[in-house]
Parts: structure tokens; C-alpha cells; sequence
């Protein structure tokens, strides 16, 4: 179980678009412009209490993305962050993009993890092998 803290009047609990959503739509707690070609840490009004080994993971909205050149950047939540959740947001467009406040601004997903890592001298073959970018097909 994800716990949400609401850290404004203005922020909204995360919704999903339908029951088999794997992403939470966060919303945008006030109105923003992003001129064109600037990033801009825009606010949740949110914090998490994510499981230990699991981490929220931010991802486009795909409108935003596809429609109005809108990226995501810093995209990872750790289990142990209990700050207001920031989302940063890259305007490529050659306009001012507009965000008002209700707005979906991005989603996020909750997603485990496996974080042991180990040294070794050789590791096992695959396949692929160290085939590069490209190398399965178009």
C-alpha cells in the first residue's frame, strides 16, 4: 500500500484513468508557464510513503508528450524520500506551454526492485551477448 500525504489545500490524491491503469495521474496544484525551451520543477502539492523495496517511477502523460513536445525528466522516487514529490518538466516546443492548476501534469507508477548488486570476474551468455543498439532488428 502506497500512503499519500496531501501537502496544500490546492493538491489532489492521485487517480488512474481506468481500474487496469498501471499509472497515477498527478495533477498540477497551481497554474504554471513553461516558456519554450526551459524546464521548470513543477509541484505536486504530494508526498509518499512507498514499501521498502519498491520506488515510483514519473512518466509522461503521453498527450503532453506527443501533442505539446512536454518531457519528463528526473523520474525516480525513492522508498525512503518523504519531500513534496517534484516533477521536472522540459517545454521542447517553441511556445509557452501553459499548465493550470488541476491539470494533469504526468503519472506515476509503483514498481518493486531488486537492489543487491555484486562483482564479478564474468558474467553468464546470452543470446545477444553485448550486442549494441539495434543489434535485435529494426
Amino acid at each position: 500500500m502506497i500512503q499519500v500525504k496531501l501537502l496544500s489545500d490546492n493538491a489532489q490524491m492521485p487517480t488512474r484513468g481506468t481500474e487496469h491503469s498501471a499509472g497515477f495521474d498527478l495533477y498540477a496544484p497551481e497554474r504554471v508557464d513553461i516558456p519554450a525551451g526551459q524546464s521548470y520543477l513543477v509541484g505536486t502539492g504530494l508526498s509518499f510513503a512507498i514499501p521498502c523495496g519498491w520506488f515510483g517511477q514519473i512518466n509522461p502523460r503521453s498527450s503532453m508528450a506527443s501533442k505539446h513536445k512536454i518531457r519528463v525528466g528526473a523520474r525516480v522516487i525513492d522508498a525512503d524520500y518523504r519531500g513534496e514529490v517534484m516533477i521536472n518538466l522540459h517545454n521542447d516546443s517553441d511556445s509557452t506551454y501553459e499548465i493550470m492548476k488541476g491539470d494533469r501534469i504526468a503519472q506515476v507508477v509503483f514498481m518493486p526492485f531488486m537492489a543487491d548488486i555484486q562483482q564479478v570476474n564474468d558474467l553468464d551468455d546470452t543470446q545477444r551477448g553485448n550486442g549494441g543498439f539495434g543489434s535485435t532488428g529494426k
